[in-house]
């Protein structure tokens, strides 16, 4: 009887410390990657169509419409990306985005404020795609980020010259 007792114990033991070893993860680092961007691309979008309604001067609202339209399609060829790597997006992270609340708010402000968002976020986006191109681990999602690249260095150097026009 002690020597069951002990080969139960001894199988709970062993399982107990299967279960504390850390098990490899998955590499998050794609998934991370496309939440991101997908939350970028909402934001760019939905920040552009304002710019599109709001904008005083033609050069910005133009920007804006171009946001909706590059944002728009590199949204749906990341939302296939995902689907076809079985990656599940949150909710939160593929609808109901809006735009910075201050820019409803900006007034006649609204172009430099536009502008200075865009420069900003661009910044970002380029750098995060960047690091993406040349560091991720995921090839598909790897390319994709990589495609994406010129675009969005387009849009940074295309916004920085309205900037300057601003000033």
């Amino acid at each position: 009887m002690k020597n069951i007792l002990f080969m139960i114990l001894l199988c709970f033991t062993c399982v107990a410390v299967k279960a504390q070893i850390p098990q490899p993860d998955p590499d998050t680092t794609a998934k991370h990657f496309l939440i991101v961007a997908s939350i970028g691309n909402l934001q760019e979008a939905s920040a552009g169509q304002l710019a599109a309604q709001m904008a005083k001067r033609p050069e910005v609202k133009s920007f804006g419409q171009m946001m909706v339209k590059d944002h728009g399609m590199g949204e749906q060829e990341l939302l296939a990306l995902a689907r076809r790597k079985h990656i599940d997006l949150p909710p939160e992270a593929t609808g109901g985005i809006k735009p910075d609340p201050m820019l409803k708010k900006a007034g006649a402000n609204f172009d430099k404020l536009y502008v200075h968002n865009m420069v900003s976020g661009h910044n970002n986006t380029v750098q995060t795609f960047q690091n993406y191109a040349t560091t991720g681990k995921d090839p598909d999602v790897k390319a994709w980020a990589q495609k994406m690249l010129p675009t969005l260095k387009m849009h940074l150097e295309h916004i920085k010259n309205i900037e300057q026009q601003l000033k």
